[in-house]
């Protein structure tokens, strides 16, 4: 599925690489469809159990969807006060912006939980961060 708006991927102050928005993108509104493989939620969490970074979302019934090699929505970083939010909708994961975001800003989403073994620190610097997921 084509990309509904323009994002870009670049270096992130949050962390690696983080999606832009190379246009003004509105409220309220479908921006795209993270893509990846469907695969064993079990096997997938042995194989990233190593791993620094980690491109995983658990879809429930034991699958798991990979974006490692999936499209732009792959780089979504966490934020404690995100601009956007995942959708699932069967085995697909939809990307919802919760605010209106301006053009150059980065699009962020609340992970909630990882799957780091130790937690992950969280890097977002913003006021009334939780520090740790």
């Amino acid at each position: 599925m084509p990309l509904r708006y323009r994002l870009i991927a670049r270096r992130s102050r949050i962390e690696g690489r983080g999606i832009f928005a190379a246009e003004t993108l509105p409220a309220r509104r479908k921006l795209g469809e993270v893509t990846g493989r469907i695969r064993p939620l079990r096997a997938s969490l042995k194989t990233v159990a190593t791993q620094k970074r980690i491109y995983l979302v658990d879809l429930g019934r034991a699958q798991a969807l990979d974006c490692s090699e999936g499209n732009v929505f792959r780089f979504l970083n966490h934020s404690c006060q995100p601009n956007c939010y995942l959708r699932q909708c069967g085995l697909k994961l939809e990307v919802y912006s919760l605010r209106k975001i301006k053009t150059g800003e980065e699009l962020t989403i609340d992970y909630i939980e990882t799957p780091h073994r130790h937690g992950m620190t969280c890097r977002c610097k913003l006021p009334g961060c939780r520090g740790i997921l």
